[in-house]
């Protein structure tokens, strides 16, 4: 599994990259290559209401019989995104939309027990949104059991950042151990030992 966490400046920031979208997908790509399921969390400043996150194959399916089949991996059943932020389609929308489509990765916000609701995470400028994601792989979407929406001042003992709640998940893994296949000279591998005493 690939966990990336992200953050896309504003699209009015002098920080903005038009191509940053585009670097995450190439990415994205690569880990897929390799057979990899990807998780996405973070703050993509997009707000995209409930428009949905993947091509509809059904209606290919349908109309156009052969052209174009449906991966094996997708849910079987997956249920309507919902999102608080009615605020219209804002930021890196169209940008951040495309990644999830054009890559077939699914936004779990809004579809998985604990955030039904797509709950509003972003309470900047004295408005609120859903800006911060959680973005996986459709191998991964059965797996995700929660995804809570924390309240602040307090998570795990430290002070929040006040224009964003912090956000945890837990996904039901089947382990299995496989040689890794890309060379460490070519991707920064960082290793981590959870402490289960710890909380950060």
């Amino acid at each position: 599994m690939f966990l990336a966490i992200v953050y896309a400046p504003p699209k009015r920031s002098p920080y903005a990259d038009e191509g940053f979208f585009d670097n995450i997908a190439a990415v994205v790509g690569m880990i897929q290559d390799f057979g990899g399921s990807i998780l996405l969390t973070g703050d993509f400043n997009a707000r995209t209401n409930a428009v949905d996150d993947y091509v509809d194959c059904h209606y290919f399916v349908d109309h156009m019989p052969g052209t174009l089949p449906l991966g094996n991996d997708f849910p079987e059943v997956l249920p309507e995104r919902h999102n608080s932020d009615k605020g219209g389609l804002k930021g890196w929308h169209n940008e951040f939309l495309d990644l999830c489509r054009s890559s077939g990765l699914l936004i779990l916000n809004g579809r998985i027990a604990g955030d039904e609701s797509g709950e509003c995470i972003c309470f900047a400028n004295g408005g609120s949104s859903l800006v911060d994601y959680m973005v996986a792989s459709p191998a991964l979407f059965d797996c995700a059991t929660s995804l809570v929406v924390h309240k602040c001042p307090l998570f795990c003992g430290k002070r929040c950042d006040p224009d964003h709640k912090p956000l945890s998940f837990n996904l039901q893994l089947p382990w299995q151990h496989v040689a890794s296949t890309i060379s460490e000279s070519h991707v920064d591998i960082r290793r981590f030992k959870h402490d289960a005493n710890k909380c950060t």
